[in-house]
């Protein structure tokens, strides 16, 4: 009895080390350009209303290679070692005959979990965090200019606002003519928007900015684009999510219209809670917030009618038109921000109406994204109130399907922005 437990011992550690294998080569594939602190903030924030799908997809891609993981580590267990050696025991000179399996037994099992660990915290960019962690700084002390030391004057007529964060959008998707990665445009009408208004690159093409540490993810991404701030806390203080204040420090775009009588409201796809972003915007700005909730609440959709994170960008753009015309009837100026949802990772969220141009699914996501996006500047275009509005689309962060671009992007100097 006592032996079958070892044995069920055994293979359990080493079926845990198969999975430490496989789930690091996971995520070390799909976001090679994300951080430890992105991970552990991801964690801390609001997990539980993150999008079960994905969490799917993971496990269907991965368990058959734990399968085989398992299998590979577990078969030199079965290779039976009949070498024997012999040593004398006291004065008598007796001999006894040991077998080395045994012990080479319990050392390869040991070996095998401390590998997979290190494997495990190397490739989450542990020991890089703590090494981090361990260094001050005082890059914020000599950059970072406090609120009141900047004078900020307004036009006696102030412009309108809409903010488009299109999620995991980035300029590789638009043709290498044009400064993109792609032999071919798969996002043309962005790229088209690009070319006739103003367009901030990094390179005399078309081109974007540059993601730094701390904003690589969307929340990060939004606190960054709307406060010139990383997202970057201690490790005591990592949970925002359900939290009164949110950076309560920093000065933000949201600060700034609040202050000048601006009606401000944000609009997600998904529950506003996942990561904090709901408490960034409520606390920076006293934004009107319209998510999941929201929609459910007022009888736009049902729990049933769920999709993906939450609903659709069909839903998104539609809804957000009916939010800006009312909005656009207040004798205030306004600022209206939203986020997409359908391009996020695995493979993004395929809308019925779009079309089948490539083969591969997530370009027509992608493709979908544009046109959509394209169609709602077209519609805003045409309001009264557009006159006196001023329009930012803007990529939250680059994409995290990292295999997605490496297999499209022939350029190995590439610069992704």
């Amino acid at each position: 009895m006592r032996n079958k437990i070892k044995n069920i011992l055994v293979f359990i550690v080493l079926l845990i080390s198969s999975i430490l294998i496989v789930g690091t080569s996971y995520y070390k594939t799909n976001f090679a350009e994300q951080t430890f602190e992105t991970l552990l903030y991801n964690v801390g924030n609001g997990i539980k209303n993150a999008n079960t799908e994905i969490i799917g997809i993971a496990i269907k891609q991965c368990i058959w290679k734990v399968l085989i993981v398992f299998i590979v580590i577990c078969a030199p267990l079965f290779i039976k070692l009949k070498r024997t050696f012999t040593i004398n025991v006291g004065f008598k000179n007796k001999k006894k005959n040991y077998q080395l399996l045994p012990c080479k037994k319990k050392f390869y099992i040991i070996i095998v979990l401390i590998i997979s660990i290190a494997y495990l915290l190397i490739g989450l960019g542990l020991f890089e965090y703590i090494k981090n962690q361990l260094n001050t700084t005082l890059f914020f002390e000599k950059n970072y200019i406090p609120n009141d030391k900047v004078a900020l004057t307004f036009p006696e007529k102030k412009r309108n606002l809409i903010y488009i964060f299109l999620e995991s959008m980035e300029t590789s998707l638009i043709s290498e003519r044009d400064g993109g990665g792609w032999e071919y445009t798969v996002i043309p009408e962005l790229e088209q928007l690009a070319k006739e208004n103003i367009n901030f690159s990094n390179t005399n093409k078309l081109g974007g900015a540059v993601s730094v540490n701390n904003t690589t993810w969307t929340v990060a991404g939004m606190v960054a684009q709307t406060s010139g701030t990383p997202l970057k806390i201690n490790i005591d203080a990592n949970s925002y999510s359900g939290y009164s204040s949110f950076l309560p420090g920093v000065y933000s775009l949201g600060d700034i219209l609040e202050k000048e009588g601006y009606n401000l409201e944000v609009m997600f796809g998904s529950d506003s809670s996942y990561g904090g972003r709901k408490e960034y915007f409520q606390t920076h700005g006293n934004y009107k917030v319209f998510d999941l909730n929201t929609a459910i609440e007022e009888g736009k959709m049902t729990k049933d009618d769920k999709v993906w994170w939450g609903f659709d960008d069909d839903d998104l753009f539609n809804w957000a038109k009916e939010e800006i015309l009312k909005l656009s009837k207040e004798d205030k100026p306004f600022n209206f921000t939203m986020l997409t949802a359908d391009t996020h990772f695995y493979n993004g969220y395929l809308s019925e109406n779009a079309e089948d141009i490539f083969d591969d699914r997530y370009e027509n996501v992608f493709a979908y994204s544009s046109k959509k996006t394209y169609e709602f500047v077209k519609w805003l275009q045409d309001q009264d109130f557009y006159d006196n509005t001023t329009i930012v689309i803007v990529g939250d962060h680059l994409g995290m399907q990292t295999e997605f671009y490496t297999n499209h992007i022939s350029n190995n100097d590439y610069w992704r922005t």
